[in-house]
């Protein structure tokens, strides 16, 4: 069953989540309007200048700096595209998603999927909107700049087939070839649409690429292993409350370790107001407070961390009630997120 509809903001996805089963698979499809593509010919085989040359020619068309775009590319049986999205559009896309503790998969533009290639030029109504796709070349757009651009965007399609979903209306004033009509009678068939799409095994572009590499979230049940109060605070000691920290050799390790422990206690307990985090974690300790599983936890991924270079911290929630430790980390490569995930069972945490 697809179900759509709408929501006020990102803030308010974790709500629907929630009827979700635990191994989804979360994919953000952003609006064709805040992306550009251009195909890229005789790409480079080498993935650096491959990029330089996405670079480069999409600075140059769009007539805007390259270290304000973030460029994702991808190579499938219709060639080498390359996909351009402001950098601060990207992070506030990002923060948005983070801040409302959505993890994502994958982030691709609708039209990149909605079926279009160089046999089969798709156009897809949604609202007052026209998405349209053919071979190296895509768009979306309200229906008045739609109906200046659409005719030429078809009539380049040569003796490409025109598929409608749902813009019959629409296509009889903007083709002069015959079109295939196919029902989009409600949103939901749209978003079928881009899932029929997300599962073909054709290359599509995905925005989660270099500074913006997906995050990986973690759920840690305590309950299932947690120690006696008294080892959890003689960890906490060696390294969250860092009492051994000032006499490491390396000052660039222990000033590592008394950030780690500043952002991990001030995620844990956001209420806190004093400057005395050491004495605060004694004294819930000492009190018997059900925090003994969370630093014990913490010792355990700070001490990960460590081995790990490549490897950062980037959320982290406590629920004391469940016994819950979730935390997201992100790396430059999938490889360093799984070596960490490997090397944290050293530290007894599966």
């Amino acid at each position: 069953m697809v179900e759509a509809g709408g929501v006020e903001g990102v803030a308010a996805l974790p709500g629907v989540l929630e009827r979700l089963p635990a191994d989804r698979r979360i994919v953000a499809v952003l609006r064709g309007e805040q992306v550009d593509m251009r195909d890229i010919p005789s790409p480079p085989r080498q993935p650096a200048k491959l990029k330089a040359a996405a670079g480069y020619l999409l600075e140059d068309e769009l007539a805007e700096a390259v270290d304000e775009l973030h460029i994702a590319i991808s190579t499938g049986a219709e060639g080498v595209r390359a996909y351009a999205i402001s950098k601060p559009l990207m992070r506030s896309w990002a923060d948005a998603f983070a801040e409302a503790g959505v993890t994502l998969a994958e982030m691709s533009v609708d039209y990149a999927l909605i079926g279009g290639s160089s046999g089969v030029c798709v156009i897809a109504a949604n609202r007052d909107r026209i998405i349209a796709a053919r071979g190296g070349a895509g768009f979306a757009a309200e229906l008045p700049l739609a109906e200046i651009v659409a005719p030429a965007f078809l009539a380049a399609a040569g003796e490409a087939a025109i598929v409608s979903y749902g813009a019959h209306e629409h296509l009889g004033r903007w083709a002069t070839a015959p079109v295939e009509r196919r029902p989009l009678a409600h949103e939901a068939d749209l978003v079928s649409l881009f899932g029929a799409n997300l599962g073909g095994k054709d290359g599509r572009v995905n925005f989660l690429s270099g500074e913006f590499s997906p995050k990986r979230t973690y759920t840690v049940e305590l309950g299932a292993w947690r120690r006696p109060a008294a080892l959890a605070a003689g960890l906490a000691s060696g390294l969250v409350l860092l009492g051994g920290a000032s006499g490491l050799r390396d000052w660039r390790v222990a000033e590592r370790y008394e950030t780690t422990a500043e952002i991990l206690h001030k995620s844990a307990f956001p209420t806190f107001e004093g400057g005395d985090i050491r004495g605060h974690v004694r004294g819930l300790l000492a009190s018997g407070a059900k925090t003994a599983g969370f630093l014990d936890m913490t010792a355990r991924l700070t001490a990960g961390l460590e081995a790990h270079e490549g490897v950062s911290i980037e959320r982290i929630r406590f629920d004391a009630g469940r016994g819950q430790y979730t935390f997201s980390i992100k790396s430059a490569s999938d490889a360093g997120i799984e070596a960490f995930r490997t090397g944290l069972a050293a530290f007894g945490v599966e």
